[in-house]
């Protein structure tokens, strides 16, 4: 018969472990909701391991922290005075190898037309925004869809100052960026959308760097259109929302079912089936297709009490990395006073 194990030794056993344990999940999620007041928990799910794991929670100043979370990808779940509030995640991966940004050197005549563009984007930030504030911009940022500015930002004191730009200003912003002369010489080598950065520093360069398609208002059109037309088990489809670009998209579908004519499973009362799903669509030659379906719930419940549900999703709450080590801060969200019946169940 084997010894008993010493105190001692089974004391560090339990040690070593609980070290182990800490180490192995050391990644936290933080941020911060407000008001606080309308709060009663935040949790953690990761749906591809099924576990959920409940974080803190300070009612005073909203702030709020998951720890001991294995690396992954995560999506919140809130509960809070109007009803559950649950994160999907929405965000699309660049499956495609991104091409390196191009590096461009200006010459004296773009640099000083650069400055020029600079200190007017810094005027018309400093004549619109909300603090009057009149910044000395380092650098700008200028959003480019198709030879058109989309939009415009400074980089003043290390932050990104969105700039309101009106009417024509977007069109003169383009035509003033695509004169210059050195972007007058890549015109053949630039991608369709782009964003440009260009610093205002002596030598500092334009930097050109290739983004996606943007989901356009036709694409939406499109994929809410598709959606209301599948024909399912369920008499009702719709889009609570989507994400993506011109080339991938991932929407967020709600399917129920809560006609009883023709239903031919057995229920002792009148019954909803109802599911959440994400489709992710891509375009093919100029067309979408769905590739692949991610179920986030699906439930059958008497129809009475599917009708009390308070239940919208937000993908704002969607899609957190968490990495082994460090903290991954999400963006502070506001807490609706109400659910917003499009994006899910509500009574009202």
């Amino acid at each position: 018969m084997p010894r008993a194990l010493r105190p001692d030794i089974l004391l560090l056993a339990l040690v070593g472990q609980t070290f182990l344990s800490a180490s192995l999940f050391a990644g936290e999620i933080s941020g911060k909701l407000t008001p606080p007041e309308r709060v009663k928990s935040v949790s953690a799910l990761d749906r591809g391991a099924k576990m959920t794991y409940p974080a803190t929670f300070d009612p005073k100043t909203g702030e709020y922290r998951a720890q001991n979370l294995p690396a992954g990808t995560y999506d919140l779940l809130l509960e809070t005075t109007a009803g559950k509030i649950e994160g999907a995640n929405l965000k699309v991966r660049d499956e495609e190898s991104k091409p390196a940004p191009q590096s461009l050197k200006p010459s004296e005549l773009d640099r000083e037309e650069l400055a020029k563009i600079g200190l007017w984007l810094a005027g018309l930030y400093a004549e619109r925004s909300k603090d009057r504030e009149k910044a000395r911009p380092e650098s700008f940022i200028v959003h480019m869809r198709e030879a058109r500015v989309s939009s415009a930002a400074i980089v003043a004191g290390g932050k990104t100052l969105d700039v309101p730009l009106k009417e024509d200003e977007p069109a003169t912003l383009a035509d003033e960026l695509i004169g210059l002369t050195v972007l007058v010489r890549e015109r053949n080598k630039l991608p369709p959308d782009f964003d440009l950065s260009a610093g205002l520093a002596e030598d500092a360069p334009i930097t050109v760097t290739s983004v996606p398609p943007e989901l356009t208002e036709k694409d939406r059109a499109w994929i809410l259109d598709w959606v209301a037309r599948l024909y399912t088990f369920e008499n009702k489809n719709r889009v609570l929302d989507m994400d993506g670009n011109g080339q991938h998209a991932r929407v967020l579908v709600e399917a129920v079912r809560d006609k009883q004519e023709g239903l031919t499973l057995d229920v002792k009362e009148p019954t909803a089936f109802w599911r959440v799903e994400i489709y992710e669509l891509n375009k093919h030659y100029g067309g979408w297709s769905k590739d692949k379906t991610t179920v986030l719930f699906r439930e059958q419940v008497p129809l009475r009490v599917f009708r009390t549900y308070r239940w919208t999703w937000d993908k704002r709450l969607g899609g957190i990395v968490v990495s082994a080590e460090g903290t991954t801060t999400v963006a502070p969200c506001e807490v609706p006073e109400k659910l917003d019946p499009a994006k899910g169940r509500t009574p009202y």
